[in-house]
């Protein structure tokens, strides 16, 4: 009996279509429309665009308290959220024009603007898969606010086809957890 390593290509990041703001869907529609690819809406091809995502680590604060000359550690007191570091770093292909850069470009251009009344961008959902497909895990981020892009090199001494990338830096509010493991679809075909 063997235990298979996690394949890090395993999960599905989605953005959500209320996301972009209408003048940008407006405006770029037509042009990835012209790349004749299988996109009918920005999100389908931001969402295309995505190369990883970096989750920050988890750090579990303890208590100190001395009992005769040891110091003993407890757990700290409070519950796993409010301790989390709730950033998000998203990793995009820079595809062919720099259209996917410069769609998040004035994606944050329109959020940052003073007449904008909505302070987060809509939630975004990020599911884990079994080595068959299966949805097993899915986090649901909450009230999503933008902090930055990365920066990109172009330089005309570049001729080769290279592979690039940018990255989105995100922080999030809170979230939910949906645990999609069931009896069900781990005994299919297997008697009780």
């Amino acid at each position: 009996m063997s235990i298979l390593n996690a394949r890090s290509n395993q999960f599905f990041i989605n953005f959500p279509p209320e996301l972009f703001y209408p003048e940008i869907k407006d405006r770029w529609i037509p042009v990835i429309k012209r790349l004749k690819l299988p996109f009918d809406t920005v999100e389908d091809f931001i969402n295309n665009c995505v190369q990883s995502i970096s989750f920050p680590s988890v750090e579990l604060p303890t208590v100190d308290q001395q009992q005769s000359q040891f110091q003993i550690k407890y757990r700290g007191g409070k519950e796993l959220e409010p301790i989390l570091d709730k950033n998000l770093t998203i990793t995009f292909k820079l595809s062919e024009g720099f259209f996917s850069y410069w769609i998040l470009f004035e994606q944050l251009e329109q959020f940052v603007n003073y007449e904008q009344k909505v302070p987060f961008w809509p939630s975004l959902y990020v599911s884990f898969l079994d080595n068959n497909g299966f949805e097993i895990v899915a986090f649901e981020f909450h009230k999503i606010v933008p902090t930055g892009l990365s920066p990109f090199s172009i330089s005309y001494a570049t001729t080769a086809a290279e592979f690039n990338t940018f990255t989105l830096s995100l922080n999030y509010n809170r979230f939910d957890i949906k645990r999609k493991l069931s009896k069900e679809i781990y005994t299919i075909g297997k008697s009780s």
